[in-house]
């Protein structure tokens, strides 16, 4: 029984994240809203419970690095959220390295990425409304993201080497914010983002709450840069 009637910490913990998150969405008439496929950057903060702290300097954090230092080390120079994210990124990276290379599972490329990536192309084909030119076109550009998405695998591969690619994907997605990437193309992305992440829970349960964590941190960190 929970004493003075306070509420379990379950309770508190979902409270916190509406909390921040109505600061997030406060913040988004400045920035666009994140696409939380790639990371919940509110429930960062509250899980690391850092959502109290200043967010660090950013002209501190911008001028370090035009000054040539780190990452790291122009976030420990801004302080904040900034400092603690970047660190504890770290942290949990390898943590998570370490659970992933341990693992003797292997994950199918052919079920992972060229599935979706197959799916998507019959759905062109098909596509009533495209001319045959642009189907062409986008068959071709569907061709490339399966290339660079692959980097040259085949066959079977590590759960480490789909977090390369995954961590790959929502960093050229900058965590769900703005990114140059064609509207058309977003959801194959998020296809093969959701695909691999699924890939790699099944094949190493252990470690899907470290690699959760982590990929809040890199939205966090992605929209505190980005500012």
């Amino acid at each position: 029984m929970i004493a003075n009637g306070s509420p379990p910490p379950e309770a508190a913990r979902s409270r916190a994240v509406k909390k921040v998150g109505r600061v997030v969405a406060d913040a988004s008439v400045r920035t666009p809203v994140r696409e939380q496929t790639y990371g919940n950057s509110a429930k960062a903060m509250v899980d690391e419970a850092i959502w109290n702290l200043a967010p660090g300097d950013q002209q501190v954090f911008r001028a370090a690095l035009q000054q040539g230092k780190s990452a790291n080390e122009a976030a420990e120079a801004a302080g904040g959220q900034l400092a603690v994210i970047h660190r504890k990124i770290g942290e949990y990276t390898a943590k998570l390295e370490a659970v992933l290379s341990e693992s003797k599972a292997r994950i199918h490329v052919g079920e992972a990425v060229d599935k979706p990536l197959d799916q998507r192309v019959l759905e062109t084909i098909s596509d009533v409304t495209m001319s045959d030119l642009e189907k062409d076109s986008a068959i071709q550009q569907l061709g490339a993201l399966q290339e660079w998405v692959k980097q040259g695998l085949k066959g079977e591969i590590t759960p480490f080497q789909a977090n390369g690619i995954l961590l790959a994907i929502a960093d050229r997605m900058n965590w769900g914010g703005t990114t140059g990437v064609l509207e058309e193309f977003k959801p194959v992305y998020r296809t093969i983002y959701i695909s691999l992440k699924t890939a790699i829970h099944c094949a190493v349960p252990e470690a899907q709450e470290l690699h959760d964590r982590l990929t809040n941190l890199y939205a966090a960190k992605a929209e505190l840069e980005n500012r």
